[in-house]
């Protein structure tokens, strides 16, 4: 994905691609607390032994313990403008190295907004999602951090309505993404 122009404000309002209250109504499967340790392990060992391959051990963990269909790591760019994909796992891995314009993409209005984000059709508003594939049902985005500060965002997307986000799909991504 190369970065986006703006999105067409005529299509829908953005917040109406928002459906983070979701999570509080949807029933949430039992928390694997010995899975996230086993991947938090995981990540360590991998920081420690080749640090190179530390996000996309994050984004394959991410795809696991959500069950996502995909799962990838968003960082800000240098120049803080555009978001580059460091890794992605799953259905959209070919997607790595991709990217979107920050101030009018989905990891922008979660960093703007400081807070994980469930969104739902996310295509009706970035309409440059249009032209990615699959199409995504749902995006559930966290602000990844380095040091307290935001450099990034984790992601988990359902290509289908088989799979729905929980609260423990967002407590893990904000586990993983600290």
């Amino acid at each position: 994905m190369k970065p986006n122009s703006e999105p067409d404000h005529s299509a829908v309002d953005r917040d109406a691609v928002v459906a983070t209250t979701e999570l509080l109504r949807r029933p949430v499967r039992a928390a694997d607390h010995g899975a996230v340790s086993r991947a938090l392990v995981d990540l360590a060992l991998t920081l420690a032994d080749a640090p190179e391959h530390t996000l996309q051990k994050l984004a394959d963990s991410i795809l696991d313990l959500c069950r996502a269909h995909s799962s990838g790591v968003s960082l800000v760019t240098d120049d803080g403008k555009d978001f580059y994909w460091a890794a992605a796992a799953g259905r959209w891995a070919l997607h790595v190295g991709g990217g979107t314009v920050r101030v009018t993409g989905q990891g922008g209005t979660v960093l703007g907004r400081h807070e994980a984000l469930l969104m739902s059709h996310p295509e009706h508003y970035f309409t440059y999602l249009r032209e990615v594939t699959p199409p995504i049902e749902e995006a559930l985005l966290v602000p990844f951090t380095l040091n307290d500060h935001n450099v990034g965002v984790v992601w988990a997307i359902s290509h289908d309505e088989q799979r729905r986000s929980d609260a423990e799909d967002l407590h893990v991504l904000q586990t993983l993404g600290t």
